[in-house]
């Protein structure tokens, strides 16, 4: 009996450390893991830090060396982890465009090459495909996935929905079918919300329905029911009362529009680049027409601290507000779509909108001189 016990603790014992070693061998189950193989030493990346970046907020995750042509990345996750669109990036030493995308070969289809992935809890093997050089600072790395996480599948399929009203009823089946049959994609949901313009409201609704509950707490499904919920009555004038966030932190409802000037509204996000460019524009108008001119910029970045250093760093002399999910974004999308920036807004003093633009111009359609043009 003394030696069944024995044989049982160390039976134990054995079970505990072979689980500890695979634990480590394979990476913790609340991590994410990411493995990368250059298949040998010689490539451009020897020696170089790459990143793990997060798409959605524009962070790195982590950094990691590449050794012998092999990386690895580590992301502790909390109980409320949401996987996330991830991208892995290098520097090109070119300031003009200093990081560099690598791609993922699409099990899919042929011959195509994505530059996202969804960041799931475990372990994902990537292993080189290819290196095409084009310019000594112009390269493209590709790699193969030795599996495709379920919320990346979905990405890689590339799947829309339909909105053909002349062939409703097969339409609303299939997007239906669409999203019975991945209720659990993140993808999926941030497409319906491109989507949503183009789609019946009763339908999208139901749509938004059909999706696992564990998405209902999803910024992204969160912000999609306000938006749906939201009947706009008043056309694209501007609101007279918008809750917003300062840099200091605080809630505030603001009233934007100045009746005894004109108003130009300005959407914008830290991580966009045709955002950025267009300020020294802005400042220009700012400085010329400042007179007769309330300019307001609000941005939609999902990262508060991303938006503060960009701020700190543009340093834009008028006010200046951070969007937050909920009913005030919900408003504002559905009155200007602002699932495409940069977007300017020109009002008048009782709100109503002269004229707005979608995206970054130059030349004789440069924000400064159209918008002074119309003021004249």
């Amino acid at each position: 009996m003394e030696n069944n016990r024995i044989a049982r603790a160390l039976s134990g014992t054995v079970g505990v450390l072979l689980m500890i070693f695979t634990l480590l061998a394979c990476g913790d189950g609340r991590e994410i893991v990411v493995r990368g193989d250059l298949r040998g030493a010689g490539t451009f990346l020897e020696g170089k830090t790459i990143y793990l970046g997060n798409a959605e907020t524009r962070n790195f995750e982590d950094t990691a060396v590449v050794k012998g042509g092999k990386f690895e990345f580590k992301v502790k996750t909390g109980r409320d982890f949401v996987p996330f669109r991830a991208a892995i990036v290098f520097e090109t030493g070119n300031p003009e465009w200093p990081h560099q995308l690598v791609g993922y070969k699409n099990p899919y289809f042929k011959k195509t090459s994505e530059v996202n992935f969804y960041a799931e809890r475990g372990v994902m093997e990537l292993q080189l495909d290819t290196i095409r050089v084009f310019t000594p600072k112009n390269k493209e790395v590709v790699f193969n996935m030795d599996k495709v996480n379920r919320q990346t599948s979905v990405l890689f399929h590339h799947y829309n929905f339909k909105s053909d009203l002349k062939n409703a009823a097969d339409n609303h089946a299939y997007n239906r079918s669409l999203v019975k049959k991945n209720s659990y994609s993140l993808e999926l949901l941030r497409t319906l919300n491109f989507s949503k313009s183009a789609i019946d409201a009763g339908e999208a609704k139901l749509l938004l329905s059909l999706f696992d509950p564990e998405l209902h707490s999803n910024p992204g499904y969160i912000a999609l029911k306000a938006y749906l919920d939201y009947d706009n009555k008043t056309g694209s004038d501007f609101p007279t009362e918008v809750a917003l966030k300062t840099a200091d932190d605080k809630s505030v409802k603001e009233l934007l529009v100045d009746s005894s000037k004109h108003n130009l509204i300005v959407f914008w996000a830290s991580w966009c680049g045709p955002c950025r460019m267009e300020i020294p524009q802005i400042k220009k108008l700012h400085k010329n027409q400042g007179e007769k001119l309330n300019v307001v910029s609000i941005s939609v970045d999902k990262d508060q601290n991303a938006w503060k250093k960009a701020m700190q760093k543009e340093q834009m002399p008028w006010k200046q507000f951070l969007l937050p999910l909920g009913e005030t974004y919900a408003k504002l999308d559905k009155k200007y779509n602002l699932q495409t920036i940069p977007i300017w807004v020109l009002l008048d003093g009782n709100g109503k909108v002269i004229d707005q633009h979608v995206g970054y111009n130059t030349g004789e359609n440069a924000l400064d001189l159209k918008v002074a043009a119309l003021l004249k």
